[in-house]
């Protein structure tokens, strides 16, 4: 039986209306995004990241088979407080972010805000699928990712203990796909300037899954831009900015 992810809030400042969760790329952990707490506690944001089965203190917990599965898990989480949430989706993060946002919205649910970061849409194929790969080559090819970063799987002892689970949701977001199912929520994307896995032009397709329009914000840096703290002040004043 699939375990619920956990919600870590690393910002309540006083009575927030708004409510920002995060779901992170394959791999990631709640954890790496508790550098925005600072941010999000002087715009007066409540600030959550979900914690995925597999990870952290949840590490020995069953993962999702599929994303679809991962997305019912995560609904259920955040389901009571969906109207003042907007949920910020980075690379696997954002097709979940996405296909979690259909579920809350089949259920009567409408999200306060949908921001997607660094990920094709639900509909565009996988070239080259990364999960498939070689160990080495896996690691080499997400140190590529971000090349200016220091990539933790080149170390041999750190990638025996994680790189099982990183593959595996490399294999939920690669071979996920859904055919367009347009929100009434406006879609926000997100992306590196110099991120290899999302260019400008990936942006388009996007548009199909949404009757309200989308937006491309760009900020400098590659795929993992968004590890430090001068990108959470862009992307959560972006998010504020946005609220209707």
């Amino acid at each position: 039986m699939l375990t619920r992810p956990a919600l870590h809030r690393f910002a309540r400042p006083g009575h927030p209306t708004v409510r920002v969760t995060v779901l992170p790329h394959a791999g990631g952990s709640a954890s790496y995004f508790r550098c925005w707490a600072p941010t999000a506690q002087r715009l007066g944001v409540e600030l959550t990241i979900v914690q995925y089965p597999g990870h952290e203190e949840l590490f020995t917990e069953q993962s999702a088979n599929t994303l679809e599965e991962m997305s019912s898990a995560v609904s259920e989480t955040i389901r009571d407080e969906a109207e003042r949430t907007v949920l910020f989706g980075h690379s696997m993060g954002g097709l979940l972010a996405h296909e979690t946002a259909v579920a809350l919205a089949g259920q009567g649910h409408e999200l306060l805000g949908l921001h997607i970061s660094g990920s094709r849409a639900p509909d565009q194929p996988v070239s080259r699928p990364r999960h498939e790969l070689p160990d080495k080559e896996l690691v080499a090819s997400i140190a590529a990712m971000s090349p200016d970063e220091p990539c933790p799987l080149e170390d041999e002892q750190l990638a025996a203990v994680l790189l099982p689970q990183v593959r595996l949701e490399m294999r939920l977001a690669e071979t996920y796909h859904r055919a367009p199912l347009p929100l009434t929520t406006p879609i926000i994307l997100h992306m590196g300037t110099d991120d290899p896995d999302f260019r400008v032009e990936d942006a388009p397709p996007w548009e199909r899954f949404t009757s309200s329009g989308t937006e491309l914000l760009a900020h400098p840096g590659h795929h993992f831009y968004l590890g430090r703290e001068a990108a959470a002040d862009e992307i959560l004043e972006s998010i504020i900015a946005r609220i209707p």
